[in-house]
């Protein structure tokens, strides 16, 4: 079966031309009307679900984005907007001072961030490209499965429109509206639709678009290049398989595309991404594609706890189209479309076991557990990349109905089935309509807020996102956003990729605001943080759940004062996940623990303020244990006290034991304690052969506690 196989016109000579002209009028007409017809399509679901005031962001300063990848999306759009022009393009100086950050890594989209910086200067000082961008994705989407499925060689108007409707009925693509670079699915399409015509004529032009294509992939998504790029590439496959010479021409053009997308990468500041954790995590389980979840609210197929991110039901209408697509071929047939487009076959299933990763499962059983191949660790959301195979399994089981089935039947067929699949997503849609519709207004004090950003020169949040930053709250994205509104410098960035880890220690202690500084405490901050900021009760001021320090905020009673408590002199506090000897840690300190808490890396701090107001010298006690660099058993640790050396501790492995150590008299009552720990050798248990834990462990506190010279 040839899947590009179009019905001839008449040979006959006499009446050649007059065939030929007609034929061409007709086919120049339905080309227009269907791809007319599809962006109508496109354009009603589009209005149907978005406002036009969320498209043109007119009710920005009103209702923040929805959602966390929203709100930092358009946080660094604006900062790369309102920032100089520099090298590499898409650097931003301001956001995360004073390296800056790739805007790229911000899971935004630079294709049309370009575009907006260009034309800054003509556009609302508020306005974003985001959710723009989410309104071409769905009006584009159904004129790209009619590219795609024209490109297969079938033409008619019905079938066609058929495709359209499923294209836009997606389940996977409704439920990704969130994270509004990945319903870029068109692209996805349109590789289709070049890898189709490659493969039946490879002309110059064809490899040239799908050059380009990569190129501009490269510029919405990583994951969605990376699609582009499997999907062409399956082109000179296919070519090969067949026995074409013309595979040759069309690899080296695909490659010469794969490398110049790359070099562009390179040049604009991509690359040199540290791999987070996730592949095996953020996988597709293998019942996913026929799971039934008809809204967001559904119960998804997760055996990890992050297979949301393979979510990928293919929906009722496409699942019988399928059903009948497979039931209309002969074994022959199957074996001849498998050889004509081997190359689409195994860039299917190269990408379904990506997806699937090393770490199997089919619902909550676990089929297959392989190790990790350190490679494949830079794509940690695979699940994701099922996505091209779902496409594909629409175009051609479209195209085989319409090959084996008589021309009403198959046009009944599709359309059928095609309207199952959008009134079973219909569900999905009135959600994405509803939260469009009703957005929330800000939490925060947007008043207060945009009055200290704009009379401030630089921002210093924290912790920073990487550093215990709790970014799912509401406070948190919706301060970055009043930032973004004047783009002042600021410490830190939400990213999607770091290039470096983020330092997590504070750069000095106590800590000094400036005059013309902005510190905001943002969940989960702690009593310590707030604390550390010299002459506190004067400048700091509790906003929500956020607390804001300014010197000009110094003595404000119209605020209350942050929530501080204080320690009692010989109250012992823990440290483990449900204590309450957290809060007075500040860097230096992995995540809490049932039994205590490790350090990280060669430093640590401590600080408390005390409830007891005394200049006597007094007593810190700690609960401690220890990794020992082999052979030794112990780990010397070196304590400080507000910068003062008071002890070395050689803290044993084993159960935890009490280490003291002296604290010389305060120079004032109300001047908090800051305990310094320095780690001699950390080390990672992995390396030592303890596990497979590869933290840069110091020593674990367990609790701890201040009392006065000669009282237990």
């Amino acid at each position: 079966m040839n899947l590009e196989t179009e019905n001839q016109p008449s040979t006959s000579r006499s009446a050649l031309l007059t065939t030929d002209s007609n034929s061409h009028a007709v086919e120049r007409r339905t080309t227009v009307a269907t791809y007319l017809l599809a962006l109508l399509l496109g354009l009603a679901v589009t209005s149907y679900m978005f406002p036009r005031r969320v498209i043109f962001s007119t009710d920005i300063r009103v209702h923040p984005p929805y959602g966390m990848d929203a709100a930092m999306n358009v946080m660094g759009q604006r900062y790369f907007t309102k920032d100089s022009w520099r090298w590499p393009p898409l650097l931003v100086k301001t956001l995360g001072t004073p390296e800056g950050t790739n805007v790229g890594f911000t899971d935004g989209i630079p294709l049309i961030e370009l575009v907006v910086k260009l034309f800054r200067h003509f556009l609302p000082p508020d306005f974003h490209s985001l959710y723009l961008w989410l309104a071409i994705c769905w009006v584009a989407q159904p004129m790209a499965a009619v590219f795609a499925l024209r490109s297969a060689g079938e033409r008619r108007l019905l079938p066609n429109l058929a495709v359209a409707l499923i294209a836009v009925s997606m389940p996977t693509l409704l439920f990704r509206f969130v994270h509004v670079a990945l319903c870029s699915h068109f692209f996805i399409l349109i590789a289709l639709g070049l890898y189709f015509r490659i493969t039946r004529s490879a002309r110059f032009g064809t490899v040239i678009g799908a050059d380009a294509l990569m190129l501009a992939a490269l510029l919405v998504n990583p994951y969605i290049m990376y699609m582009v790029i499997a999907v062409l590439a399956a082109a000179p496959l296919s070519l090969l398989i067949r026995h074409d010479r013309a595979w040759i021409s069309v690899a080296a053009g695909i490659l010469g595309g794969v490398a110049i997308t790359g070099m562009v990468a390179l040049a604009l500041g991509y690359g040199h991404a540290i791999p987070l954790s996730g592949y095996g995590h953020f996988s597709m389980n293998l019942l996913s594609p026929l799971y039934p979840t008809h809204s967001f609210s559904g119960e998804l197929m997760d055996a990890t706890g992050g297979q949301y991110e393979g979510f990928q039901y293919l929906g009722v209408g496409l699942i019988l189209l399928l059903l009948v697509a497979d039931f209309c071929l002969s074994l022959p047939e199957r074996l001849t479309l498998l050889r004509r487009h081997g190359g689409l076959v195994v860039a299917c299933a190269v990408l379904t076991l990506l997806a699937l990763s090393t770490k199997m499962y089919a619902g909550h059983r676990l089929l297959l557990d392989l190790p990790n191949p350190s490679w494949l660790l830079e794509l940690r959301s695979t699940g994701r990349l099922f996505w091209p195979v779902a496409y594909t399994l629409v175009i051609i089981g479209a195209v085989i109905v319409c090959r084996k089935l008589s021309p009403r039947w198959a046009a009944a067929v599709l359309l059928v089935f095609a309207s199952l699949q959008y009134v079973e997503s219909m569900p999905m849609r009135r959600e994405v309509r509803k939260i469009f519709k009703s957005r929330a207004r800000y939490t925060v004090d947007t008043v207060q807020l945009r009055s200290l950003l704009a009379t401030h020169s630089k921002l210093t949040v924290w912790p920073k996102f990487g550093c215990g930053a709790d970014t799912s709250t509401p406070e948190f994205q919706q301060l970055f956003l009043l930032a973004s509104e004047v783009a002042i410098p600021v410490n830190m960035s939400y990213v999607g990729r770091f290039t470096r880890m983020p330092d997590c220690n504070f750069s000095e202690f106590p800590t000094t605001v400036g005059a013309t500084d902005l510190w905001v405490f943002v969940p989960p901050w702690t009593p310590a943080m707030v604390a550390s900021v010299v002459d506190w009760r004067s400048i700091c001021r509790q906003s929500g759940a956020l607390v804001v320090c300014a010197q000009d905020l110094r003595n404000r009673t119209d605020l209350p004062l942050p929530t501080v408590p204080l320690l009692r002199l010989g109250e012992t506090v823990f440290t483990a996940a449900n204590g309450a000897g957290d809060q007075w840690l500040l860097g230096g300190w992995y995540e809490p623990e049932t039994w205590g808490i490790w350090s990280d890396g060669p430093v640590a701090h401590l600080l408390v303020s005390l409830s007891e107001a005394t200049d006597k010298p007094l007593i810190f006690t700690a609960r401690a244990q220890a990794l020992g660099v082999r052979p030794s058993t112990s780990q010397r640790i070196t304590v400080s006290a507000n910068g003062q050396l008071v002890a070395t501790w050689d803290v044993k492995e084993g159960p935890a034991a009490d280490y003291t150590a002296p604290i010389p008299p305060r120079s004032t009552s109300a001047q908090p304690i800051l305990i310094e720990f320095h780690v001699e050798h950390p080390i990672s248990p992995s390396e030592q052969g303890l596990g497979a834990d590869n933290r840069e462990i110091g020593f674990g506190l367990s609790a701890f506690r201040f009392a006065e010279q000669g009282h237990k």
